[in-house]
């Protein structure tokens, strides 16, 4: 080899072979970061739908559990009845079936510097304290930097948050349960990294189908209802997985359901991948590859009601009473907009995309006697402090944001009310704040990348966070309303908003450096 090179050398010059040399290490180099800097994804998904044990007969037709009225088999005969509870509208609903099963959805991506994970899971919402303990166990060497938790707002699952049980001030969550779930979560992350693998990354807004709207339950009437997609594919086009953000209440089947469902969510997911189905048959081909659902700003009670009209195109029919079919009328309706949006060209790449994570811890005070009492009485497993200076309590929770490609995630651990994400905020006459508006500038108008994902209920869940100015808890009530509107009642206060506002804005800007 020393021959070799003073041959090379002889012939070339010092000059030219310093030169040449210099060349082949540079360029090693070069290849050794290309390789590194690979941008890998990797989905799974699997059931994390709770196991149902005693059967029972709702007698009078209520949609709530009364031993007194209701009669009940004791499958297990251990004397006690055995109830999955319900979460997301009245205490005691148990439920007596399954629809289709809940899922918990992970993905990973991997920029070749950073890692991070996500987890969508069919539950009413995770309190920060449950996600800790998830990260926690999560074993170092799967490199991971950061791990988002979300929940899909799901009100047809299992209450996993404490306040939907047997009855008031008496939690529904099932202990044994949430450990299994924290074990699902896990094994979906484990999963998503095996299955990692060389992607391609493109972004679409999409408008949604003006036959199926969605409603603002409270003024003023601001509404964030387009869909916001990210795909991932493989070289040659076939698609691996996608992240799909949209802001409504996964709810509607409604209160007197009482069967377990992933309503909304699951058809949109299963939509997009597996196609549109009706008794079995193929309306529409999917995309393939492992949906994974995102719910948006949904604060104000973003919704379509139990009254509200959705028109099925399939059955050509309007639906108003809830219902599956209604749920799925408009789950598949939302699935079928990203569909056309990717069959028309309407997806823009986002070439080599690159990945970084901004979180914060937060302290908020919890100014709502109601959730005080519930919180101090362990109803509500949360993550707390306490202080001389009044809020006493205080609540830590916490926000992020992530930066992919042209795209960016925000994580907001509650339920925003869109004005504050898009505008409009208002100080409407009645309430209890006089001032301007002090969630501004909007958060849209702060972003720097081309697409922003905004995921409520992201490792948390602190319910409704209210402009200040809209805040509305003693009479005389706002826009002349007759009665007290929805939404303080679960609420940590009204500094709630003005303290997340002002936390995601100054990651925004960080991030801008």
């Amino acid at each position: 080899m020393g021959r070799l090179f003073k041959k090379v050398k002889k012939k070339l010059g010092l000059f030219r072979f310093l030169y040449v040399g210099l060349f082949l290490v540079f360029a090693g180099l070069l290849s050794l970061q290309v390789q590194a800097k690979e941008f890998q994804v990797g989905f799974a998904e699997l059931s994390i739908t709770p196991n149902l044990i005693d059967e029972w007969e709702d007698v009078n037709k209520d949609a709530q559990f009364n031993p007194d009225i209701d009669k009940w088999t004791d499958v297990n005969g251990n004397n006690r009845f055995d109830a999955v509870w319900m979460a997301g509208f009245q205490n005691k609903r148990a439920a007596q079936g399954v629809k289709d099963d809940l899922m918990a959805v992970a993905a990973v991506i991997d920029d070749g510097q950073t890692r991070i994970g996500i987890i969508s899971a069919d539950t009413i919402g995770l309190m920060r304290k449950f996600v800790l303990s998830v990260r926690e166990e999560i074993p170092a060497e799967w490199g991971l930097d950061y791990v988002m938790v979300h929940a899909t707002h799901n009100h047809e699952g299992p209450d996993t948050q404490g306040l939907w049980g047997p009855k008031f001030l008496k939690s529904g969550v099932d202990d044994v349960y949430m450990e299994r779930l924290k074990k699902d979560f896990i094994s979906a992350l484990e999963m998503a990294i095996d299955n990692l693998e060389p992607a391609q990354m493109s972004l679409a807004l999409i408008p949604t189908n003006p036959l199926t709207p969605i409603k603002d339950k409270r003024k003023p009437i601001v509404i964030d209802d387009d869909i916001r997609a990210i795909l991932f594919n493989r070289p040659d086009g076939s698609i691996i997985g996608s992240l799909i953000n949209f802001g409504i209440h996964v709810e509607l089947t409604w209160d007197k359901n009482l069967e377990l469902t992933s309503d909304v969510a699951g058809y949109l997911r299963r939509g997009i991948s597996e196609g549109i189905y009706y008794d079995d048959q193929l309306i529409k081909p999917g995309l393939g590859g492992t949906t994974l659902w995102l719910t948006g700003n949904i604060g104000g009670l973003m919704t379509s009601g139990p009254t509200d009209p959705i028109y099925d195109p399939v059955l050509k029919k309007t639906l108003t009473k809830p219902s599956h079919a209604k749920a799925r009328a408009y789950g598949y309706s939302l699935a079928n907009s990203v569909i056309e949006a990717f069959d028309a060209g309407n997806f823009e790449a986002s070439p080599d995309p690159s990945l970084s994570v901004r979180s914060i811890e937060i302290e908020l005070g919890i100014e709502n006697f109601m959730l005080s009492i519930g919180t101090l009485l362990g109803v509500i497993d949360s993550d707390l402090k306490f202080s001389l200076m009044p809020p006493f309590i205080r609540y830590l929770s916490e926000v992020a944001f992530i930066q992919l490609g042209d795209a960016s995630i925000t994580g907001v651990p509650g339920e925003l009310y869109p004005e504050i994400a898009v505008g409009g905020i208002e100080n409407p006459i009645g309430a209890d704040y006089d001032l301007a508006p002090q969630e501004v500038p909007h958060l849209r108008s702060q972003f720097p990348d081309k697409l922003n994902l905004m995921v409520n209920l992201a490792n948390d869940s602190i319910g409704y966070i209210i402009p200040k100015s809209e805040w509305d808890n003693d009479a005389p009530w706002i826009y002349g309303e007759d009665e007290e509107t929805y939404g303080e009642v679960v609420s940590l206060g009204p500094n709630t908003a003005p303290i997340i506002h002002e936390k995601i804005v100054n990651l925004i800007e960080e991030s801008k450096k």
